[in-house]
């Protein structure tokens, strides 16, 4: 019962804080059996709720013991069945107790579930894996001593990691089984064995997931990725695997045609600074011109409008000052770290938000009577929620109104940015037919 809670609102929680959530290759996890799965950790306590909420079957988690005494915080973890690790660097923690976390993810595995593993041993914001434990694979062949375990390999992709209202997915790499070997006395796998299984999981992972020297490349594959066929309507996964590809293509263009693929990098670059001043994107120059089209959308958007208008502002103003607060919060407390700005944000969220909720419904019960304040506590957050929806609509309608007005105002400015976009476009086609020749 408390599981299922925990699950309702994390699911909440992933609706109103990314736009968009997608998995990819779900039907890629056993239905039944001992299951590891094996992901990447690059957003702190987000990585998790993801996976809870799009995960086919219940998941336990390996999670670092300090969790398991913060506020609240402790009440999902312990909710999901996860089981504490206890690391050198977290204060007062006992390592030696971790013989007691490797015996209960067995037994767990043992029992048929299906255990969840960060074998990174640490959430960062770095483009590429960090050096994985050994700790997934000693987990893996040890459960394996009793009959086979299926390790599932999964990559979590965050557009903008930090950013409220961004894209998140779960990609479902092939799974593979860990056939039963023999342990040693202490009931411990070889460590040829496990060195070879982490190897494993290490390249499964970069295969599931985008990496690169630094996030200044990914960040021009994605801005490439925009610019090649920004009217194409993709799922996440697909533009994930394109995204790949062009840091795959460079990485062979960087060593056979360095000049033109620095060069092709420059123009991307500078296209990118050229919307991104203007407030658009690549899409944005295909669509939105033409004054009825824009009209229609303008209008669809006030009549929208007129009827959300009334509470939605009233959600705007209440939860501005929450919302106000923990933005700067969060990059305060983040220091910098970059993954842990959403963890941060949705438990600023969590507090402040239905504080504010408590707070005006007890003032309005106060001045008008108690139905009154109830209804005002169930009523603000969903004003809240309608204001959201409204502003996001009212956001691509400014967005078509400036591509028309660089239309009426700026016509060469604009074609002239849609003359480089298709010059990159066609450069890109040219390497790539160049790279394919020399196959």
């Amino acid at each position: 019962m408390i599981r299922g809670a925990a699950t309702a609102v994390s699911r909440l929680v992933l609706r109103v804080f990314y736009r968009r959530v997608e998995a990819a290759g779900l039907g890629r996890v056993p239905a039944s059996g001992p299951t590891i799965l094996v992901l990447n950790h690059p957003n702190g306590l987000m990585d998790p709720l993801l996976l809870l909420c799009l995960s086919p079957r219940p998941v336990s988690f390996l999670a670092k013991s300090p969790l398991f005494t913060m506020p609240f915080v402790s009440l999902f973890v312990k909710a999901f069945g996860s089981i504490p690790v206890y690391r050198p660097q977290d204060a007062d923690a006992d390592v030696r107790r971790n013989r007691e976390t490797f015996a209960k993810a067995r037994e767990l595995l043992k029992r048929g579930g299906v255990l969840a593993l960060f074998p990174e041993g640490v959430s960062h914001d770095e483009p590429r894996l960090m050096p994985l434990k050994s700790g997934a694979a000693r987990i893996a062949l040890g459960a394996a001593s009793e009959g086979a375990v299926t390790i599932v390999p999964a990559g979590l992709t965050y557009e903008a990691r930090g950013i409220f209202r961004s894209e998140a997915l779960l990609h479902v790499a092939e799974p593979f089984t860990v056939e039963p070997i023999p342990l040693d006395e202490r009931g411990e796998p070889p460590r040829t064995a496990v060195k070879a299984l982490t190897e494993r999981l290490r390249v499964a992972l970069e295969g599931a997931t985008l990496q690169a020297d630094d996030q200044a490349t990914i960040d021009l594959a994605a801005a490439a990725e925009a610019l090649f066929d920004p009217d194409r309507e993709e799922g996440l996964d697909e533009r994930l695997a394109f995204r790949r590809l062009l840091l795959e293509r460079a990485a062979r263009l960087r060593e056979s045609h360095p000049d033109r693929l620095a060069a092709l990098l420059d123009r991307v670059a500078r296209l990118s600074r050229l919307l991104s001043a203007a407030r658009i994107s690549a899409s944005d120059l295909q669509a939105g011109t033409v004054p009825a089209e824009l009209a229609a959308t303008a209008l669809a958007t006030l009549l929208v409008a007129s009827f959300l208008a009334p509470p939605a502002i009233v959600g705007l103003a209440v939860h501005a000052p929450a919302y106000n607060l923990i933005g700067p919060l969060a990059r305060k407390l983040s220091r910098g770290d970059t993954d842990i700005v959403a963890t941060i944000k949705v438990l600023g969220a969590f507090v402040f938000f239905p504080l504010t909720w408590v707070v005006l419904a007890t003032v309005a019960g106060l001045a008008w009577g108690l139905p009154f304040g109830l209804l005002a506590g169930l009523a603000l957050p969903l004003c809240g929620y309608l204001a959201l929806l409204l502003l996001e609509r009212w956001e691509r309608t400014v967005t078509s109104l400036r591509v028309l007005t660089l239309s009426l105002l700026s016509r060469r400015t604009l074609a002239e940015v849609r003359a480089e976009r298709a010059a990159i476009v066609s450069e890109m086609r040219a390497l790539d037919a160049l790279l394919d020749s020399t196959e």
